[in-house]
């Protein structure tokens, strides 16, 4: 399996140095959240047992018109875990700054569960179970913030409708609830992801019988597989009429598809470089949603840059995971449609350098051989000289016992194979001949 990707994983996974980026809301209660400056020293007591660590990624990059998600996961110190409900205990019995906790003690017990919270910028909690939520996520990017109460992890998910191209950053900070109207800082995070108007997608490139799987070499008159995988984690191109125009790249007449896979065979040896040029036609939503009407999603309370007097809905978040970061490409296609008729187009492109050599240039052709068998055998693996003639290698693998007796024979070549077993559930070694045709 050769696997290509038009775009390159790079997780951004980082705690910030805590900074006064949230401290220009007005409208907000520092006094129930508290903003520490940088290099405050109440950071390091602000959790008990030892210092926190933040998980944070995303699914990006992000077809622009799409969804995208951000996840983020809170990790407590070594001798604390989290209960199946979400509340942080401590793992074994230990002692802290010469204080004694014993095993599945909270290591913060629950507090007035009669208080009705309320998000920094006054907006009450959404009720959403006994007890109020132990952690208030604050994102913010493009100028606006979300706010999300929720269990020690936590996720977001906001459209990127009308957001322009390009890389960005979304910050987070972490607040616990720890006692009546008072929230404590745990830190920030941050990570980057994309928006882009190419598909994102991979490339892989499979072929029976493939010795070196990252060589980019193949065998002539064999079939290659080719085969794409879409990224789009929000399914936003569920709907949509894509199309796969391939050019192999050896004169020969190009492949349009609609299936994710499909194969060609190369007949002439040499160094060849196929392509692919996506195609979507994603029916354009706004067409049949009535004005007035905005479409629900995972949204939280939403703030501008400066939120002053504004207003919203809170909503309990309970969803968990992570996710990478991704960057595109650019795409080489040409001359493409203008969205009208109630659709978008979306196009994506890859290409990439193979070479095609003839069967007598493959090395060291390997036959693996698995035997399963009834009694503790030895199994001969013979390693095949090009011209298949005698063995020049050799490694023989114990076999564990098995109810029954079956001789599967795996990475066969295009040959003639004759086998001879014998009784061979009983046997010690196992004769193959090949002999090519």
């Amino acid at each position: 399996l050769v696997l290509f990707k038009p775009f390159s994983v790079l997780r951004n996974t980082r705690l910030h140095s805590p900074k006064s980026r949230f401290t220009r809301y007005p409208s907000w209660n520092t006094k129930m959240y508290p903003v520490w400056k940088d290099e405050d020293p109440q950071y390091k007591n602000s959790w008990k047992g030892g210092k926190m660590k933040f998980i944070m990624g995303n699914d990006a990059p992000t077809l622009t018109g799409a969804n995208v998600t951000f996840t983020i996961e809170l990790r407590f110190p070594h001798n604390q875990k989290v209960t199946p409900d979400g509340e942080v205990v401590w793992a074994e019995n230990c002692t802290v700054n010469g204080t004694n906790y014993h095993q599945s003690e909270p290591v913060y017990p629950a507090q007035n569960t009669d208080w009705n919270g309320v998000f920094p910028d006054g907006t009450p909690f959404k009720k959403g179970g006994d007890k109020p939520p132990a952690y208030v996520f604050v994102w913010k990017t493009w100028g606006k913030y979300w706010q999300v109460s929720d269990g020690p992890s936590s996720s977001l998910t906001i459209g990127t409708d009308d957001v322009p191209l390009g890389s960005y950053i979304v910050d987070i900070v972490i607040y616990h609830y720890r006692s009546h109207e008072k929230f404590i800082p745990l830190g920030y995070a941050s990570t980057q992801f994309s928006i882009t108007d190419q598909i994102p997608f991979a490339v892989s490139m499979t072929q029976v019988n493939d010795i070196n799987e990252a060589d980019l070499s193949f065998v002539q008159n064999r079939a290659i597989a080719f085969t794409i995988s879409l990224h789009d984690p929000s399914e936003y191109l569920s709907d949509a009429d894509i199309t796969y125009n391939w050019d192999f790249g050896d004169s020969s007449v190009a492949l349009i598809s609609r299936e994710l896979t499909v194969t060609h065979t190369y007949i002439v040896a040499g160094g060849f470089k196929p392509q692919v040029v996506v195609q979507a036609v994603i029916p354009d939503k706004a067409c049949a949603t009535p004005a007035g009407v905005n479409p629900t999603g995972n949204a939280v309370t939403i703030g501008p840059a400066n939120p002053a007097g504004t207003t919203g809905h809170s909503y309990l978040e309970t969803a968990t995971g992570q996710a990478p970061v991704w960057i595109v490409v650019k795409r080489d296609a040409n001359d493409k449609p203008k969205d009208d008729d109630c659709v978008i187009y979306r196009y994506g492109s890859f290409c990439t350098g193979i070479d095609i050599v003839g069967k007598s240039t493959q090395r060291n052709p390997v036959l693996r051989v698995s035997l399963s068998v009834s009694d503790p055998v030895s199994v001969l693996h013979p390693v095949l000289h090009a011209d298949c003639f005698m063995p020049v290698h050799t490694m023989c693998n114990t076999v564990a016992p098995s109810s029954e007796c079956q001789l599967v024979l795996l990475a066969i070549t295009s040959a003639k194979v004759s086998v001879t077993v014998g009784m061979y559930c009983k046997m010690s070694a196992l004769h193959i001949c090949l002999a090519t045709s």
